[in-house]
């Protein structure tokens, strides 16, 4: 029981700490302040990757599909890539138990990742109110993760954890309006 605990918690400490860390750069202008917990969002986000293959490739998708997107656009952001990566050799790649299986995920994730971040970009409330609401809480991953624990059931505990992750996102962008 507390493994699971400590696993979700470190799913919304990993998004609550990166949105702190983007919030720091983008709403208050306060870049020297960002180093600190975007590093902590980096070890976070190692310590994940390294748990299990899920979590390795829904991760590695984020990763990917926010690189792809270009929205990782200041130097600071670098202090959580060299604690992720600095993390996950520590700490170990997990195997894979089926690489071709492991290969469409990692794509299917990728793709709603990259359609979360640019659907964000040019959804307008206005225009569609609904499709605004679909991107501004990316449910598009979190929807996708979820259906694919039909044919991967195993990624069941991955898929709850990048709503738990986006959770803690969604409380920091919160707390830091407030």
């Amino acid at each position: 029981m507390l493994e699971w605990l400590v696993y979700f918690f470190a799913y919304f400490a990993a998004g609550f700490t990166l949105k702190l860390g983007d919030d720091l750069l983008d709403e208050l202008d306060r870049p020297d302040l960002a180093w600190f917990p975007l590093g902590l969002s980096g070890l976070l986000f190692g310590y994940l990757m390294s748990i299990s293959e899920w979590d390795l490739v829904l991760l590695t998708s984020i990763v990917i599909g926010v690189l792809a997107s270009g929205k990782v656009n200041r130097r600071q952001f670098s202090a959580g890539f060299i604690v992720m990566f600095t993390t996950l050799v520590l700490l170990g790649v997990p195997l894979s138990t089926d690489w071709a299986s492991w290969l469409t995920l990692l794509i299917i994730l990728f793709l709603a990742s990259v359609l979360d971040e640019k659907g964000n970009d040019w959804a307008d409330e206005e225009l569609s109110p609904r499709a605004y609401l679909l991107f501004k809480y990316r449910f598009v991953l979190k929807l996708v993760a979820l259906g694919l624990t039909i044919p991967w059931p195993l990624f069941l505990p991955t898929a709850v954890g990048i709503w738990v992750f986006d959770f803690g996102y969604e409380i920091s962008g919160w707390l830091v309006r407030r």
